[in-house]
């Protein structure tokens, strides 16, 4: 950090001070500044020593956008009702009235919040879940954005009436000192071999049973379509890295969104291919991801597959709901909408999908958690109608899903910014991993069939666990 910046930040940091001391309430300063390029996983390794458990990764693949949050200026824990309207509030607070050096103009820099929400907000969490609580979001303290072959460094600190200037000043200093000196540290512990100890399933005859209870259902009710989640908790002989994971997904699971999430001694992780919500301005963007088919082994055989995802009338029917349910969301957020009639594949590594992209023109009122809060979860996380399948899902479903299937991403104070839905995602804690997959269940599913759709569904993690194709 030169001189010149030193003292600009210190006079913001002045300033802010002296604004809580007028106004109270909490007050940000942020500076943006293009850097040299930095290698994502680097940057994210480098982290770890003073940050670990405080850092966060988000890489959208398909346009390239890389995040990476380490330390923590404020944070957001949320619980049960109020999480939209909490995070939303504190979001303007936090970041509208933030002071911006050096802004570049550049999407997905300066201070923003990073998080996400658990699936069901009014569910208790489990002792896996707990640190997260219902809704987590953070500020970081340093924000690494790459962009269109661009690098951006982003600082911030939060003022409050009771701070001395001088000490932020020396602390951001010193700590933005230590955490470039630590780039060249040592990648060999990425190469530690870490074997499988223990390996706990959910039964498939209970799975068969709630299966069958929910077809059952379907049958007598208005229930058109649940969806129902299983997991798998893996024990390992050393202590699980994330930086692992996350260099391994990114090499395996192109055209994804990997992302992390630690809070203290856990983190989510996963590759989702299902982006929710992205707005900039008010140009938003959605889609609609059900029907699922395996990949085949070779190209005559994997078209094959696809040809018959493409007309299966159980895959095109649960697909049909999500479109149907998310036009009608964002119909009433958005002035322009544009939704294609028919689905097409996406094909990812391990599985494809019918999918059918969005984009809209929205409401100038309508902020970013709005549309997270009408979409979430749509038919393809839930079931249809919305709200008898999630009561459906509480009732019967044995495990607790946490973050897993639930919106996770970041906003900006332009009320801008990106949420993808947590699939093909694991939670791990020291040496353990749980693993989530979920599929959607109509009156003529077949219990064994969604059991193996659930077991291709685990593979993009159970891959990255075991670094295999790497």
């Amino acid at each position: 950090m030169t001189r010149t910046n030193q003292m600009n930040i210190y006079h913001a940091i002045c300033s802010a001070i002296d604004m809580a001391k007028t106004l109270g309430g909490k007050h940000v300063v942020s500076e943006i500044k293009e850097i040299e390029s930095i290698d994502p996983i680097r940057f994210y390794h480098a982290a770890e020593k003073q940050f670990c458990g405080k850092r966060f990764f988000w890489e959208n693949q398909t346009d390239g956008t890389i995040l990476i949050g380490a330390g923590i200026a404020a944070s957001i824990t949320t619980e049960r009702r109020e999480n939209y309207e909490m995070i939303r509030k504190n979001c303007d607070d936090l970041l509208k009235r933030a002071h911006v050096l050096g802004s570049c103009g550049a999407e997905a820099t300066g201070p923003l919040l990073v998080g996400g929400f658990a699936f069901e907000a009014e569910k208790q969490p489990s002792e896996d879940w707990k640190p997260f609580g219902s809704g987590y979001f953070f500020l970081p303290a340093f924000l690494l954005t790459i962009q269109k072959g661009c690098c951006y460094l982003t600082r911030s600190v939060v003022c409050t009436s009771h701070d001395d200037a001088d000490q932020l000043t020396q602390q951001l200093v010193h700590e933005e000192k230590e955490l470039f000196s630590l780039l060249n540290a040592d990648f060999s512990d990425l190469n530690v071999l870490n074997s499988l100890v223990k390996q706990i399933d959910q039964d498939i005859k209970a799975w068969n049973h709630l299966v069958g209870e929910a077809i059952r259902t379907m049958g007598g009710t208005e229930l058109k379509k649940v969806v129902l989640a299983r997991s798998r908790r893996l024990k390992y002989q050393h202590k699980l890295s994330s930086e692992l994971l996350i260099h391994a997904l990114r090499t395996q699971q192109d055209q994804t969104c990997v992302f992390c999430l630690e809070k203290g001694s856990s983190a989510f992780v996963g590759a989702t291919p299902e982006r929710l919500i992205k707005k900039q301005g008010r140009t938003i963007y959605s889609a609609c991801l059900a029907g699922s088919a395996a990949r085949g082994s070779t190209d005559e055989e994997d078209a094959s597959l696809g040809k018959w995802l493409l007309n299966d009338r159980k895959n095109r029917l649960e697909h049909q709901y999500v479109v149907s349910t998310v036009r009608h969301s964002l119909n009433e957020l958005c002035e322009q909408l544009t939704i294609p009639e028919q689905p097409r594949l996406m094909k990812n590594k391990n599985i494809q999908h019918l999918y059918t992209p969005v984009k809209g023109y929205c409401n100038e009122s309508a902020s970013l958690f709005d549309f997270v809060e009408c979409l979430h979860p749509t038919p393809a996380l839930g079931g249809f109608p919305r709200a008898q399948a999630l009561s459906w899902i509480s009732k019967h479903e044995p495990i607790d899903r946490g973050y897993y299937a639930a919106p996770i991403g970041w906003c900006d104070a332009r009320n801008n910014g990106e949420f993808h839905v947590g699939i093909r995602s694991a939670l791990i804690h020291e040496d353990e991993a749980v693993l989530f997959a979920g599929c959607g269940v109509l009156k003529d599913s077949i219990p064994d069939q969604e059991y193996k759709e659930t077991a291709i569904k685990f593979r993009p993690m159970l891959n990255a666990l075991s670094r295999r194709h790497l």
